[in-house]
Formats: structure tokens, sequence, C-alpha cells
């Protein structure tokens, strides 16, 4: 799976949770509608936008990294970040295969 595909996923469900979370909130605490509306708007708009810039910033870095455009990562002063990124990336591949040992045992000792 890759790196984006990882992301994705966990900003999915984090944008669910938060979305939820704002409806909940401003409907308990007794707003009128046309205010709860606006937050809910503003929401919904907040999030389309960390997604898209989410999506230009994994475009970016797919495309630097994998073509090894060193000299455009310098330029953009993203080069110490695309380092990090690597290493997370690495560390999160391992915590997945973890997880799947982990889940594997489980299900041999329920069986």
């Amino acid at each position: 799976m890759k790196l984006w595909d990882r992301i994705q996923r966990g900003m999915e469900a984090g944008f669910d949770a938060s979305l939820a979370a704002v409806h909940a909130v401003t409907e308990k605490a007794g707003e009128s509608i046309e205010l709860t509306r606006a937050r809910r708007e503003k929401s919904r708009y907040e999030t389309q936008l960390t997604r898209l810039l989410a999506e230009l910033g994994n475009a970016v870095y797919e495309k630097v990294a994998e073509e090894r455009l060193d000299e455009v990562a310098e330029q953009l002063g993203m080069k110490d970040r695309l380092s990090v990124i690597a290493e997370q990336d690495a560390r999160m591949v391992e915590i997945d295969r973890k997880i799947g040992k982990e889940i594997k045992k489980q299900e041999k000792t329920k069986s």
C-alpha cells in the first residue's frame, strides 16, 4: 500500500469524526440554524481544502521522489522533509507488518 493510501485512510476517518463532532456540538449548543449551517459549511470547505492540499502535496512528493529531482527538492526547500517522510513511511510499513502478525496470532488463538 502506498504512503498516500495509508495517510488518506487515516485522514478520512479523522475528517468524518471531526465533522460529526462539529454537528453534535453546534446542535447541543443551541445555536441558531443559520449559524449552525454556516459553521457546517465552513467545516466542509476546510475539509475539502485540506484534502486537496494533501493530494497536491502527495503528487509533488511522488514526482520528486520517483524521478529523484534533488535539485527541485532543494529549490523548494523540501529536501530534509523528503528524508523525514521516507523514514516515517518505512516505520509505518514495519508497524503494518507487526499489526498483521498480531492479527494472525489472534486469529490462530481463536481457532
